[in-house]
């Protein structure tokens, strides 16, 4: 009974995990073209700041892509939640 468990629940993990990375490594290019079009023609610092962590996720997105690592994913997508509260936008997730 125990092993049982112990074999749906590794199964059901092991599930999630496939189906996360393809997940986030679709929005991620999405998230940082929201930011992008936001941060636009601003000169503001926030804008610039916004642009420069928006790069850093797409260069996180990019090697993910390149390594298929689902935490880089995962690493882009904060670093693109951190863009967009720099300039006080509210990302549309997929």
């Amino acid at each position: 009974m125990m092993r049982r468990l112990i074999t749906t629940v590794a199964t059901g993990a092991l599930a999630l995990g496939l189906t996360a990375g393809p997940a986030l490594a679709g929005q991620c290019p999405a998230l940082i073209a929201q930011i992008m079009a936001a941060a636009g023609n601003r000169f503001d610092a926030s804008a610039a700041s916004a642009r420069a962590l928006a790069a850093q996720a797409k260069m996180l997105h990019d090697e993910a892509v390149s390594m298929k690592q689902a935490a880089k994913h995962a690493e882009s997508v904060a670093k693109a939640q951190e863009a967009a509260k720099a300039i006080g936008l509210t990302l549309k997730m997929k």
